[in-house]
């Protein structure tokens, strides 16, 4: 197969620049959603938004333990050369995701009211999340299964039609953000619709492939033992506890702005979440690239390739830390005037103390998320999951109470950057310990 047997670069670069220019699709399409809420809505629009999307980071969470796990041991199958046995791991998993799906989506609906009310929320930003979360839950089975077949695609030697389908979903959100937002004055309602459609579209687009002769990976009466399932989904729990964390992490900052700030801070961390989820996107974009390239390798016992990979990525997310930093340091007003109205004057303020403090972090949070995947796609999940809690769940919250008792509210824009680098020395330092063990090194 040619991720084994090509020349690294060239497959690095087949396989990273597909997946970092798709989840540019998906960061841009977020960002519009964002700049149409915050123009034509206001700050409390996108704190509305902001309270909502830690449920939906959990539920992406799932899709992607799903996705990731299963389609890392399907990869290793196809680099063994059993297709069939990779086709039932497919449709297995989908299966699985489907029902899960149905059901998380009506227990949120169900306890909806009562979460937002424990959290603290005005009336107001209560009606309008509500609604929110109310319009998009019937999408999200949609939103999971789209997400594994999304991983599926790519792991079936497919990249750039996994590019097209995102290019073609954030392509249908932005429009729709523009006709219910812009057009027809929607609001948050518009912005729901927006992104359950653009979700159904992604779902419609990649679904094709499993039915045609390009694809190795088919839909087939599912065998074997259902607990092969949840093995693959421990393989990809790091990725869960990634985007949980960050649904977890994001309440508890979203509460304490919410206190110390009120409805401008929650909408400022909003602004500020844009910009942190852009970096994270466009570095996932290459660790994700990475996994279905590690795993074949893995599979076919080429170990001297995965080390060169590694290093590409690494390399390249460096690069990219480096320069959202300096553009950040030459424009960063250009970020406010993206999201805010120039009444928002308060939100304005806390969003510039933000960019002032939080810039180190882009320089760590590749690393960290590049050896997490590493770690995932050679079947290591205990030290990809103890980067990924450690990142985003447990070091944030620790600092976040922490540091303000020394720095005052200056301690709460530290806590992110102060995060990012410690788990990025705790990536490093289980690399060094872990890499040893693998066959061959």
């Amino acid at each position: 197969m040619e991720t084994i047997t090509r020349n690294t670069r060239s497959v690095f670069i087949q396989y990273t620049v597909p997946s970092v220019l798709g989840m540019l699709a998906v960061s841009s399409a977020a960002v519009v959603d964002g700049f149409f809420v915050g123009n034509y809505v206001g700050a409390s629009g996108l704190a509305a938004i902001n309270l909502a999307m830690p449920i939906f980071s959990i539920l992406f969470g799932l899709a992607l333990m799903m996705g990731v796990g299963s389609s890392v041991v399907s990869g290793k199958l196809l680099g063994a050369g059993d297709r069939t046995t990779a086709s039932h791991m497919f449709s297995k998993t989908v299966l699985a995701v489907s029902l899960f799906s149905i059901i998380l989506s009506l227990l949120v609906y169900l306890l909806l009211p009562s979460f937002f009310k424990a959290f603290g929320a005005t009336d107001d930003l209560l009606n309008d999340t509500t609604t929110y979360v109310t319009i998009f839950l019937p999408f999200i089975p949609f939103l999971m299964v789209g997400i594994v077949f999304d991983y599926f695609v790519k792991i079936d030697n497919r990249p750039i039609f996994a590019f097209f389908a995102l290019l073609f979903s954030a392509f249908v959100n932005i429009l729709l953000d523009w006709l219910f937002i812009a057009y027809f004055e929607q609001g948050i309602l518009g912005a729901a619709l927006a992104t359950g459609i653009s979700q159904l579209a992604l779902f419609l687009f990649l679904i094709p492939h499993f039915f045609s002769k390009k694809s190795a990976i088919k839909f087939i009466k599912p065998k074997g033992q259902w607990l092969s399932i949840i093995k693959a989904a421990g393989n990809g729990s790091s990725e869960f506890i990634n985007e949980a964390s960050v649904g977890i992490t994001a309440i508890i900052f979203n509460y304490v702005m919410l206190q110390n700030f009120g409805v401008d801070g929650v909408a400022a961390y909003a602004v500020i979440s844009y910009l942190i989820w852009f970096s994270i996107m466009i570095n996932f974009g290459i660790s994700d690239a990475l996994q279905p390239v590690l795993s074949k390798n893995y599979g076919a016992q080429r170990f001297d390739r995965i080390a060169i990979f590694l290093k590409y990525a690494l390399l390249s997310v460096s690069v990219i830390g480096v320069t959202i930093i300096v553009l950040l340091w030459q424009f960063p007003h250009y970020l406010t005037d993206l999201f805010l109205q120039s009444k928002d004057e308060q939100a304005i303020i806390i969003v510039m103390k933000f960019v002032m403090l939080i810039w180190p972090l882009f320089l760590f949070n590749g690393i960290s998320l590049v050896i997490s995947a590493y770690f995932t796609a050679t079947h290591k999940p205990l030290p990809s999951a103890a980067i990924a809690i450690a990142r985003s769940l447990l070091l944030p919250v620790f600092f976040v109470y922490l540091l303000p008792f020394f720095f005052g509210c200056m301690g709460i824009y530290l806590a992110i950057p102060a995060s990012e680098f410690l788990a990025m020395i705790l990536a490093l330092v289980l690399y060094r310990q872990y890499r040893t063990s693998t066959p061959g090194r």
